[in-house]
């Protein structure tokens, strides 16, 4: 059904109407007639939806597990539990993550994990976007790497396309150090088969960079293009431990990068993506929140801030970073990355929109509405949530779900899993 936002505030501080038709943004402008459904902007924000580039889902039910560890130890309490994750667990940790994400304004999200059936019906309820891979690792067992990418494409021909084209697919390697050469080649070769985002790890830790130039004399950027695996589709999450070099080339490649600020400094990455020097080079830059076991929560508001801060402070320059930029990769950057046409207030744009109240304390006064949005805003100032022109998102209620029981379940199953691990141990 066509629908009317009536006299909203753009970030150019001018108000407008916007009338959405058939999940798409139709007509823009100062004053529209019209008699069907109207949502009233007035005193509000309208914003492009947040795009969240990387995460998993389902590691809401691990929230608050493995706190104040050092990587290595905060992985082997993570796999533990993963280990014994059912899919009702994945299904319940995944309308946890899809209400919060929700509620937070992000209206399109790209997960890779397993038990990915779940998330799909958990994303297809909730009536967000998403970009959906079914999480690759051979380790370099052929057998395994058979099964791995079988998996992946049955998921493809499975759900790339439904809940009216909400659902997309990727594929997603997992990363160079659980991934066979074979395997992130084939992977490669399956993005391009279905053309579909090619979603992986890479550069998180220095580990990762040490090990990949003992073992393949190269640096992974390096050694990814080596064999073949770089294209236009991959969409790199984190790239911490890039040089300059690696970012020249990946921008070459017309590759995409995802940043995860929060989760990189909370697990002690030691450093921060080189994000001028993929502006610089022309590197579409997106941003996400990872898992909330390393990363908290899945505000995008948090993690723009993060990133604009902390690229600012590890550069001793505060003109790094801008907040046009930081806003842009957390909308129209992650709509390039995941080729979805959303991310802009544009006529024949996806109507993945969000709405926030200019009249909370913390967005007063509105010298620069854009600064408001990085530096100030949070998840508690977003009042309406439109995904593919549809209302999802009522004065700050979720309408496909029922808070409470989404809750319930989610408390109950991540009771479920320590239990289970208690006994175990």
């Amino acid at each position: 059904m066509p629908l009317l936002i009536k006299r909203a505030t753009l970030l150019s501080g001018k108000k407008a109407d916007v009338l959405l038709q058939d999940g798409k943004i139709s007509k823009i402008a100062p004053q529209i007639s019209f008699s069907g459904d109207k949502l009233d902007g007035s005193g509000k924000l309208l914003l492009p939806g947040l795009i969240n580039t990387h995460t998993h889902a389902a590691m809401s039910l691990l929230r608050g597990l493995a706190e104040d560890m050092q990587l290595s130890d905060w992985l082997k309490k993570v796999w533990a539990y993963e280990r014994i994750m059912s899919p009702a667990s994945v299904r319940a940790g995944a309308e946890l993550a899809c209400l919060e994400m929700l509620q937070s304004g992000t209206t399109c999200f790209s997960d890779m994990y397993f038990h990915m059936d779940e998330v799909a019906l958990a994303a297809k309820k909730s009536g967000i976007r998403a970009v959906l891979g079914y999480g690759m690792i051979d380790l370099g067992d052929a057998k395994k790497r058979k099964s791995e990418l079988a998996c992946a494409e049955r998921f493809i021909k499975e759900w790339n396309g439904k809940a009216d084209g909400r659902i997309s697919c990727s594929v997603a390697p997992h990363s160079i150090y659980t991934c066979s050469a074979e395997l992130l080649l084939q992977s490669r070769q399956l993005s391009e088969k279905y053309s579909l985002p090619m979603h992986i790890h890479l550069s998180e830790t220095r580990a990762e960079v040490f090990d990949c130039l003992k073992e393949k004399k190269a640096r992974p950027a390096y050694y990814l293009d080596r064999l073949g695996a770089i294209s236009e589709k991959m969409v790199a999450a984190h790239c911490v431990w890039l040089t300059k070099e690696e970012v020249r080339l990946l921008a070459l490649r017309k590759a995409s990068a995802s940043l995860n600020p929060i989760s990189n400094m909370k697990l002690a990455g030691g450093s921060a993506a080189p994000m001028p020097e993929m502006q610089e080079f022309g590197m579409n830059v997106s941003i996400g929140t990872d898992g909330p076991a390393s990363g908290g929560s899945f505000s995008m508001f948090d993690a723009m801030r993060t990133l604009a801060l902390l690229q600012k402070n590890q550069r001793w320059d505060a003109r790094v970073a801008k907040d046009s930029d930081v806003l842009q990769a957390a909308t129209l950057g992650g709509a390039r990355a995941l080729g979805v046409p959303a991310g802009q207030i544009k006529e024949g744009a996806l109507a993945d929109l969000i709405l926030l109240d200019l009249r909370a304390s913390n967005l007063m006064p509105a010298h620069s509405l854009c600064a408001n949005v990085v530096y100030s805003a949070h998840a508690g100032n977003v009042t309406d949530v439109i995904v593919d022109g549809k209302v999802v998102v009522e004065s700050r209620r979720v309408l496909a779900f029922d808070a409470d029981k989404v809750a319930e379940r989610a408390a109950k199953e991540a009771q479920r899993l320590s239990d289970k691990a208690s006994a175990l141990s």
